[in-house]
C-alpha cells in the first residue's frame, strides 16, 4: 500500500475511492432489483447494472488500497478502443469516461423514466399497483401496505402481527397518515400482482422477522410481480417508499459521481493509468 505522503496520494484519493464504492454498490442494488423481475428487458438492464457496479466497486477498493485514483476496467477498455481507432490520449480518455457513464447510468435512467411515467399515468389507469407508507415515531419501524387494482376492483393487504403474524386484507384501504404511491401497470402485470397477493394471503401464519417476513417484504413481492424495480436496499417501510419513488434517480446520481469523480478529483501529479492501445 502506498505511503499517504508520497506518489501524489491524498485524502482526495480516499474520497474518490469511497464514492466509487458507494456508487457501484447502489448500482448493484438497483440491478439486483431488476434481475428478480419477470420482465426480460428489465432483467437485461439489471445484469448490466450489476456488472458495471461490481467493476466500479472493485475500482474503488483499488483506489483505497493504492492511495491513487484507479479507473474502472470499463473506462480503461473504452479508452483503449478509442486509442486503437486513432483518437488522441485526451480524447480517448473522454470517450472511455463516456462509455463508463453510459454503462452505469443508461439502465438506471431507463428505469427512472419508466417509473415517472407509471406514477404520472396511475390516476387514469384501469390497472395499477400501489404501495402505502405509514410513518411512525422515531422508535418504531413504520408500516407498509400494498394494493392491486385490476378488473375494476382494488384489493389491499398487509402483514399484521408479530408472533405469529400473517398477510391479511386491509379493508377500506390505507387510512389517514399513509403516503400512497400508485403506478400504472399492464393487464398482465396486474394479473401477476393479484396472483402474488392471493398467494400471500393463503399462506400460513409466520413469525415476523427483520429480514422477512414482514410488511415490507410482502409489499416488495407484489410490486416485483407487477414489474416495479425495487432496489435491494429497500428493506424497511421508509426505504421501500424511498426506493419506489427515487431509487433510480439516487442510483443515477451516485453512479455518475462514481464515474466522473476519478477524473475531476484525481490528485494533481497522480500518474495516469497506462493503457496500451491494441495493434492495428
Amino acid at each position: 500500500m502506498s505511503d499517504p505522503g508520497q506518489n501524489g496520494t491524498s485524502w482526495g484519493s480516499r474520497l474518490v475511492g469511497g464514492i466509487q464504492v458507494i456508487g457501484g454498490g447502489l448500482e448493484i442494488a438497483l440491478g439486483v432489483g431488476g434481475i428478480v423481475l419477470p420482465e426480460p428487458a428489465t432483467t437485461v438492464g439489471g445484469v448490466i447494472l450489476v456488472a458495471h457496479g461490481a467493476d466500479t466497486v472493485v475500482a474503488g477498493f483499488r483506489t483505497l488500497w493504492h492511495g491513487e485514483v484507479q479507473h474502472s476496467y470499463t473506462q480503461q477498455l473504452g479508452t483503449a478502443a478509442a486509442l486503437g481507432l486513432g483518437a488522441s490520449p485526451q480524447t480517448a480518455r473522454g470517450i472511455g469516461t463516456a462509455v463508463d457513464i453510459a454503462a452505469g447510468v443508461g439502465p438506471g435512467m431507463a428505469i427512472g423514466v419508466s417509473r415517472r411515467l407509471a406514477i404520472a399515468g396511475a390516476e387514469q389507469a384501469t390497472e395499477r399497483v400501489a404501495v402505502a407508507y405509514l410513518h411512525r415515531s422515531a422508535l418504531q419501524m413504520g408500516h407498509n401496505a400494498v394494493g392491486v387494482t385490476a378488473g375494476g376492483r382494488t384489493a389491499w393487504v398487509h402483514f399484521a402481527g408479530t408472533s405469529p403474524g400473517r398477510v391479511v386484507p386491509l379493508f377500506g384501504g390505507p387510512g389517514n397518515g399513509y403516503i400512497l404511491t400508485e403506478l400504472a401497470v399492464t393487464t398482465q402485470q396486474a394479473t401477476r400482482a393479484s396472483t402474488a397477493l392471493q398467494t400471500l394471503r393463503a399462506g400460513a401464519p409466520q413469525t415476523w422477522g427483520l429480514f422477512g417476513p414482514n410488511c415490507t417484504t410482502v409489499a416488495t413481492r407484489v410490486l416485483q410481480e407487477a414489474g416495479v424495480v425495487v432496489p435491494a436496499w429497500s428493506r424497511t417501510p421508509y426505504l421501500l417508499h424511498l426506493g419506489v419513488n427515487y431509487g433510480a434517480e439516487i442510483t443515477v446520481v451516485a453512479g455518475t459521481a462514481a464515474t466522473t469523480m476519478p477524473v475531476l478529483l484525481a490528485p494533481q501529479g497522480a500518474p495516469r493509468p497506462v493503457i496500451v492501445a491494441p495493434p492495428r
